[in-house]
């Protein structure tokens, strides 16, 4: 599965237990874990807006260490163009939508703009 940025951004700031378990479950029940680059930046800004650089870099290390990280290439950023043009929707999340799509996974994500890929609800 193609974990989302809002699913990281949940991990790393959530304080409820039932939250926390339903995403370690998602995590622990994958078969194979992916994430987009594209998520590495999106944690990695908004933790520098919220916190601070070395909460951070822990932060993107944690999904690095963790996740098969997937670059955007040119396929990618081709039919994330497409997607952000026919939805109306921001870059990041046509990115990521487009990795899904060309992974053939579903994407762990409660964004409802995510509507071309199995999602997994968070």
């Amino acid at each position: 599965m193609l974990f989302e940025t809002r699913y990281f951004w949940a991990v790393f700031t959530t304080r409820d237990a039932a939250t926390i378990n339903k995403l370690k479950a998602i995590y622990d029940r994958s078969r194979a874990v992916y994430a987009s680059s594209v998520s590495i930046y999106e944690v990695f800004r908004q933790t520098l807006e919220q916190e601070d650089m070395q909460v951070a870099e822990l932060r993107a290390k944690t999904i690095m260490n963790e996740f098969t990280i997937v670059d955007v290439g040119a396929e990618i950023a081709e039919e994330g163009a497409r997607i952000s043009h026919r939805l109306r929707i921001p870059m990041a999340d046509s990115l990521i939508m487009a990795t899904a799509k060309q992974l053939r996974i579903p994407c762990v994500t409660d964004d409802p703009h995510f509507t071309e890929v199995k999602r997994v609800w968070v």
